[in-house]
Order: structure tokens, then C-alpha cells, then sequence
């Protein structure tokens, strides 16, 4: 957001006869991290982020379910941008290995993301 973008054009051959110039803003955008935003504010209502947000804040401990790894990955990693300017010190998990399940009743608090086949079967 703060950063400074500077469009930089360069010639590709695109076409049997001839080629295209294309502007690149250059440092490239983290589509990561704004992928992982827009994932989880795909799923989650406006007002409960709020309150995962606040629940983070207060360094409560937060765990996303979810059927895919990739997804709950980008969707835990958010969480932890969207804490900026604040940093989360505490234990951060991005996708938990199943072996480690015992960790959610830890007393600390934590960011962890869990990928199972039904998340109907986590209830």
C-alpha cells in the first residue's frame, strides 16, 4: 500500500508479426497475501471477521477448518496480515499436520489452520 510503483515497458513477441509492449508495476503486487484476503472474506461475513479480528487482538486463539490445505493456509496467513500493524507473537500454525491435533487444547494462544476430507466430521 505505502509502496512506491513504477511501471516499467517492455517489448513481447505475441504475435507472428510483431510484438506487444506491456507496462509492468514493478515491485510486483504479494498476490499471496491479497489472494489469502480475498479468500477469507469470501467465506466469512463481515461481522464475524470483526470478531475473529477483535478475538486476535485480545490474544485469543483462532483455528480454520477448511477441506484444502492451499486454502487454509492462505486464509491463516491473512489473519496474521490483517493484525498490521500489530505482529502475533504467540504460536502461529498455518496448516497443523494431523498428528499434532493435541496442540488446539493447548493454553496458549494461537493462529492454527487444520485441512480435513469432511469438516462436517470436526463437529
Amino acid at each position: 500500500l505505502g509502496s512506491s510503483r513504477t511501471a516499467h515497458n517492455f517489448s513481447l513477441p505475441l504475435f507472428e508479426h510483431g510484438s506487444t509492449t506491456v507496462a509492468v508495476p514493478l515491485p510486483l503486487p504479494n498476490i499471496n497475501r491479497h489472494w489469502g484476503v480475498s479468500a477469507l472474506f469470501s467465506r466469512i461475513h463481515a461481522v464475524d471477521m470483526l470478531l475473529i479480528l477483535k478475538t486476535l487482538i485480545i490474544e485469543r486463539s483462532v483455528l480454520i477448518i477448511g477441506d484444502s490445505s492451499h486454502l487454509v493456509t492462505s486464509c491463516t496467513c491473512a489473519l496474521r496480515e490483517l493484525l498490521t500493524p500489530y505482529e502475533w507473537a504467540s504460536t502461529f500454525m498455518p496448516l497443523l499436520p494431523s498428528h499434532m491435533l493435541d496442540f488446539v487444547n493447548s493454553p496458549v494462544p494461537f493462529i492454527i489452520g487444520i485441512a480435513v476430507e469432511n469438516t462436517k466430521s470436526c463437529q
